[in-house]
């Protein structure tokens, strides 16, 4: 079922139009199975999927204030080699199902999506995709996505498994 998550920030207006970009095959195979299919993200085509950005990992190294000095050692064990062992083992435990928040359909969207021209758009709502999964028995989260330069930018705290993937 749909639930609220501090990691995934919702839009404004959830009567904003949603976009979802598939072949043909694939828009058959919802028809069918009455249901959308989560991609695994370590299958996606981006190997930096559910990543940390340079800064943040860099952050790590440093206890936060008031930490106590007696657990420093465990500490930095524990951001060297265990942090980076979850990060790896997450994106293969989070599925995603991408859609593009837009007023009007996208060219750039058909390119990025398709490899041939035999391809459907599917136009809803955010209200509406997010209350389709009422019924269903696992947590899906939903929510927008922000973009963030990897080189520059940062995600402040890192302290849910889930916000490189936002």
């Amino acid at each position: 079922m749909y639930s609220e998550h501090p990691s995934f920030p919702q839009p404004e207006d959830d009567t904003v139009r949603v976009w979802r970009y598939m072949d043909f095959t694939k828009f058959v195979s919802l028809l069918e199975s009455r249901s959308l299919h989560f991609t695994r993200t370590d299958k996606l085509v981006d190997p930096f999927e559910g990543s940390y950005p340079k800064l943040s990992v860099l952050a790590r190294q440093n206890p936060p204030p008031g930490f106590p000095v007696e657990h420093y050692a465990a500490y930095a064990r524990a951001m060297t080699e265990d942090a980076p062992k979850m990060a790896k083992n997450m994106v293969k435990m989070v599925g995603l199902n991408c859609w593009h928040m837009n007023q009007h359909e996208s060219a750039a969207m058909w390119s990025l999506y398709l490899n041939n021209s035999n391809g459907v758009a599917i136009q809803s709502t955010y209200q509406k995709l997010r209350d389709c999964f009422a019924g269903v028995q696992e947590n899906v989260f939903l929510g927008e996505v922000r973009y963030i330069d990897y080189e520059s930018g940062f995600i402040a705290g890192s302290s849910n498994a889930f916000d490189p993937f936002t």
